[in-house]
């Protein structure tokens, strides 16, 4: 039986909307180097209770040649109860619309959340429709 670790803040599971989506060329299609685009998607809790938003940007950035994969950078804004958090980096487009368990680390910006490491977790259904989200927070050390 795994034990949860002092201290440690799990926020989900959530599901993710897109509730608006401006696109460089205007166009959703295949992503490829260059597409850019911003968005804003809501926080839904189990109870369909909006908890939340994070506003992102993003950019596509590199294609590997070994097997096509297009890399986009994010920068995403995150609102949750009680704080704020950022991310920023790289994501594997092409894997995450295979619907794939994607996580990618956070840093708290503020309230309970300031100064914490974290990870997000999601899982794209669609472009639009991110299921399984959880925000969990590491205690200090």
């Amino acid at each position: 039986m795994s034990q949860q670790p002092s201290g440690l803040i799990i926020i989900g599971p959530l599901t993710e909307v897109t509730t608006e989506l401006k696109l460089g060329d205007g166009v959703l299609g295949a992503p490829k180097v260059g597409d850019y685009g911003t968005y804003q998607d809501d926080l839904i809790d189990a109870d369909d209770k909006k908890i939340g938003e994070v506003f992102g940007r993003a950019e596509g950035v590199y294609q590997r040649p070994s097997d096509g994969h297009l890399f986009s950078w994010y920068v995403e804004d995150i609102t949750l109860p009680d704080g704020t958090a950022t991310y920023e980096g790289p994501l594997d487009v092409t894997a995450a619309q295979s619907s794939v368990l994607l996580r990618f680390p956070i840093i708290g910006t503020g309230g309970r959340y300031e100064g914490l490491l974290g990870v997000r977790e999601a899982r794209v259904l669609n472009p639009k429709l991110y299921v399984d989200v959880r925000f969990v927070f590491f205690p200090e050390v």
